[in-house]
């Protein structure tokens, strides 16, 4: 639960809240916008726990698509997430980390990789991802203890926080005391682009599944993880943006960058502000933890398909942790951190994710019909409503968004599309020359073995063998 509720509350719903209100001026059609986004994430934390609890193991969505689809779509999904869904996450947070909470923790010492000709936000984004990959690097244990930490301390202070926002005496001055009672309904536009930094928000609602195979008793625990850490947070949400609804009108919180720090400067003061920001800090380290967690699996399981380059496929000798994938994994969200603003890594990863999460969860209609008989300790609540409810919501916002031409979707399809082509061109090319290398090696074992009744293994026999794929 820890791993699910860390991953998911990040720099999101600090910076997310303001970005809707820009998009949505009634606190009600706000507070409906996260209540979509609690209900979507739900709704998929459900779906995916049926496959985490029938199939338990290491790299996530991947081979629960390789199993309902095919080598291929789950190639090009695979790919989607290395290149857009975790290191674009791992990127947001740690720019926006370093730009927004950073700056007050630190003091001036925030500000001394300047004198080295360095600018001082991307420099503490970089040591954010790096220092956390090489935790990971370190085991499984080491950054599982600090994900529980980080995960409940913030969660506790930020639970008295919100309770202290929402008894303050500039309560009466908040959106939900002046907003007035004519109604005003969004257009279908305003509340699709509102919905995607409130996604973003929710994003890590099926972190367990990453490290399936690294739980115990998974078919009892991952469902247990899956729900009740999305339940968890999705109630924090709402309170928080109660909170903000308490304290600020529409416009003024359109025009905070960052609710969480500017909530704590009207209500506590500068002290006040600092030990929220601290909570708010750890907040943000426990999901950029959970996120490189969960991230590098992806890159692990699909080495050992052969769809990404060997060496992601191979444990650390010392820690036994995917140390190769981690490091991959890190070096594509330095590249992304150096090269996108804050606002377009929040809008590449999101719609990544949309794209990605429905097909997950449509997997769970697939394998129902490919694999009826195979065993499922837990059975999507609801079904089929709710993996629907998932599916359809994620897509029309897709289409909205298409339609408004916005450059996330089209990155998102065009990484997608990129990957299935190079699948289609390359990979069963290669595979289809494996599989008569194989055929052709089996019939010459065959023709040796009758020429050899001896048994003994003619030369370059034991080399061939010993290079085959092992069987998957």
């Amino acid at each position: 639960m820890s791993l699910v509720a860390g991953s998911m509350m990040g720099i999101g719903i600090f910076i997310a809240p303001p970005v809707v209100a820009t998009q949505l001026d009634r606190p009600g059609a706000f507070l409906l916008v996260w209540l979509l986004g609690g209900i979507s994430a739900l709704c998929g934390a459900l779906s995916v726990a049926e496959l985490g609890a029938m199939m338990p193991r290491a790299g996530g969505d991947y081979p629960y698509l390789r199993r309902a689809y095919g080598p291929g779509l789950a190639f090009a999904a695979g790919w989607l997430q290395l290149l857009a869904v975790f290191p674009g996450s791992l990127a947001a947070m740690a720019v926006g980390t370093a730009s927004f909470q950073l700056p007050l923790v630190l003091g001036d010492s925030f500000a001394a990789p300047a004198s080295l000709g360095l600018d001082p936000i991307l420099f503490w984004a970089t040591v954010l991802v790096v220092g956390l990959t090489a935790i990971n690097h370190v085991g499984v244990m080491v950054s599982g203890r600090l994900q529980v930490a980080v995960t409940i301390a913030p969660v506790l202070l930020l639970l008295v926080g919100t309770a202290a926002v929402m008894v303050h005496q500039g309560t009466h001055a908040g959106a939900l005391a002046t907003a007035g009672s004519n109604m005003h309904v969004p257009s279908i536009a305003a509340l699709a682009a509102a919905f995607l930094p409130v996604y973003f928000a929710f994003s890590g609602w099926n972190a367990a599944i990453f490290v399936g195979g690294e739980i115990d008793e998974p078919a009892r625990n991952v469902p247990r993880a899956l729900v009740g850490g999305t339940v968890s947070v999705t109630v924090l949400y709402l309170a928080l943006c109660l909170g903000f609804l308490s304290v600020f009108t529409m416009a003024s919180l359109a025009n905070t960058g960052e609710a969480g720090t500017a909530a704590a400067t009207v209500i506590f003061g500068p002290w006040g502000r600092w030990g929220v920001t601290l909570a708010i800090l750890l907040a943000m380290l426990g999901s950029l933890n959970g996120t490189v967690l969960t991230g590098s699996r992806i890159a692990f399981a699909m080495a050992r398909d052969g769809h990404c380059v060997a060496v992601a496929g191979q444990l650390s000798p010392r820690h036994g942790t995917p140390a190769a994938a981690l490091w991959m994994q890190c070096g594509w969200a330095l590249l992304l951190i150096f090269t996108h603003s804050f606002e377009a890594l929040i809008g590449y990863a999101s719609a990544a994710m949309l794209i990605t999460g429905s097909l997950t969860v449509v997997a769970v209609f697939v394998l129902r019909a490919k694999l009826p008989h195979l065993p499922r300790p837990y059975r999507t609540w609801g079904y089929p409503v709710t993996p629907a409810i998932y599916v359809v919501l994620s897509l029309g916002v897709l289409v909205v968004l298409a339609r408004r031409f916005d450059p996330s979707v089209f990155a998102g399809v065009g990484w997608f599309a990129l990957a299935l082509l190079f699948h289609h061109v390359v990979m069963r090319r290669r595979g289809a020359a494996g599989a008569a290398a194989d055929a052709r090696s089996a019939s010459h074992v065959a023709s040796s073995s009758a020429s050899n009744p001896s048994g003994t293994a003619p030369e370059g026999v034991e080399i061939i063998a010993s290079h085959q794929p092992a069987a998957r």
